[in-house]
């Protein structure tokens, strides 16, 4: 994969007008040490990592802007005479080079965990033009109509479809300046044509996303194929009747009544917090469950404080329906998931985690046009393409509000629901939210589906998109 953005023939002419400006100008003191912003092209069979050198500190600082730009985590950094030396454990690696005074430039070579050398030189450059710490280069946005791929996805202009264009030219532009955090990526579609697709950073169409927690109404999806083909009779059986191998902590006094509609509407009673603290909390219920070598027998063994319907985010929930599922429909969730959901909608590229020690998958990743597919299937009550994929009455079941939580959030089965304004009403919706902002949004009633990927790691889920979607429906006849 290439990963080559840059216009490096432009900024090599650039330092090189530079060279010649401080001539003219009767300035020929060069560069003793490094200083300033420095890019680096790690060059690996399958990919080219683009690393940032920020020299404009006193400590220099290592970054990874091969899609956005993460800091890299080194045990040491020093610069001695005329050579750099860095040095990365986590990634058994380390860097040895040596500053070219007259050129600006540090030539050397990256040593992986292999013992394999590869070049690679760093070269000065303009902040601003390097795109994995920005999310575009700096200028004014200038709208254009989606590409049309083989995918099965209809394209069009946006004005076709009613939209106001300086309000959603207006909304890219703060995206691009950073009044939203950590977007990725906007897919904007009404009347089940794609209107808006805009990437940020280094992302592209190509990428394919962790969607974390929207993968959850994924399951929703399965559990309603599930019940059409009557492998599991309805959402009040017990978790008891269908959780092999737990029956001693599922059908016991407490647990014996807990339905799978209290998985799906995250209403089980038990004694669960994820969401006061970071995920990266030791207190984090989820983080201490992680660490448990069957994470079913530390859920179930936990007390039940309530058996009224009250609404406590639990991730094990989607675990365990994805063991009721392979319980009931005698396929492993991979298959599953593949055979019944990812084929039907034409998803070829995608990601899997693998089974954890339950035997159940976690997260799954996709790319923002296949989230965008499977928005429009529930737009159009579970169909894609002419092909009923869920049926219309899973699809209007599960999306409707089971649980209200404040007076325009609510919770279905495994997918939110929220309340925004659409020319002045209140217009229902229902969304798949995953941690980090991946989102997709289908308003029935606006006939509008909006995708977002990014990483704005937030534990809430009624973020910036909130104000994003109100923006687009804002924007629309």
């Amino acid at each position: 994969m290439n990963l080559i953005l840059h216009p490096f023939n432009y900024l090599y002419r650039m330092r090189y007008v530079s060279l010649i400006l401080i001539a003219l100008l009767g300035c020929t003191s060069l560069p003793q040490t490094p200083s300033g912003s420095y890019l680096g092209l790690l060059q690996f069979p399958e990919i080219t990592y683009h690393i940032y050198l920020d020299w404009s500190g006193p400590v220099p600082v290592v970054l990874n802007t091969t899609f956005k730009a993460q800091e890299f985590s080194l045990d040491t950094i020093y610069f001695s005479q005329d050579s750099l030396h860095f040095r990365l454990s986590d990634f058994y690696s380390e860097y040895n080079g040596k500053f070219n005074k007259s050129q600006n430039r540090i030539e050397g070579q990256w040593i992986g965990e292999d013992s394999v050398r590869y070049p690679l030189d760093f070269i000065s450059v303009i902040a601003d033009t390097v795109s994995g710490l920005t999310p575009r280069t700096p200028g004014t946005y200038s709208y254009q109509p989606p590409p049309l791929q083989k995918d099965g996805i209809t394209v069009c202009d946006r004005t076709g479809e009613n939209f106001d264009s300086l309000a959603l030219d207006s909304l890219v532009q703060q995206i691009m300046d950073k009044k939203f955090s950590d977007v990725h990526s906007l897919l904007i579609a009404r009347n089940n044509c794609l209107v808006v697709e805009e990437y940020f950073y280094r992302y592209d169409m190509n990428f394919v996303y962790n969607i974390q927690s929207a993968t959850k109404s994924v399951v929703s999806a399965l559990t309603g194929i599930a019940i059409e083909n009557r492998e599991i009779k309805n959402v009040n059986e017990t978790l008891c009747n269908n959780l092999p191998n737990y029956e001693t902590l599922a059908c016991n006094s407490q647990h014996k009544d807990l339905t799978l509609q209290h998985l799906l509407t995250m209403s089980t009673g038990i004694a669960w917090d994820e969401q006061t603290y970071d995920y990266t909390d030791a207190r984090n219920t989820l983080a201490i469950a992680a660490n448990e070598k069957d994470q079913f027998l530390y859920l179930l063994s936990l007390p039940r404080k309530t058996t009224d319907p009250v609404f406590t985010y639990n991730s094990l929930n989607h675990s365990l329906m994805n063991a009721v599922l392979r319980n009931a429909t005698h396929l492993e969730n991979k298959q599953e998931l593949t055979e019944r959901l990812l084929k039907p909608l034409g998803i070829e590229k995608s990601y899997i985690d693998e089974p954890s020690p339950m035997g159940t998958i976690g997260d799954i990743g996709l790319r923002p046009r296949d989230m965008l597919k499977f928005g429009l299937m529930y737009l159009n009550e579970g169909k894609w393409n002419a092909k009923q994929v869920v049926s219309p009455d899973w699809v209007r079941e599960s999306t409707t509000t089971k649980i209200q939580l404040t007076p325009t959030l609510g919770y279905g089965y495994f997918w939110w629901t929220k309340v925004f304004r659409w020319k002045d009403k209140p217009v229902q919706s229902f969304f798949a939210w995953g941690y980090g902002d991946q989102y997709i949004f289908v308003v029935p009633d606006a006939a509008l589906v909006v995708v977002m990927s990014g990483s704005n790691w937030t534990t809430n889920p009624e973020g910036q998109a909130m104000q994003i979607v109100q923006t687009v429906l804002s924007a629309m006849e």
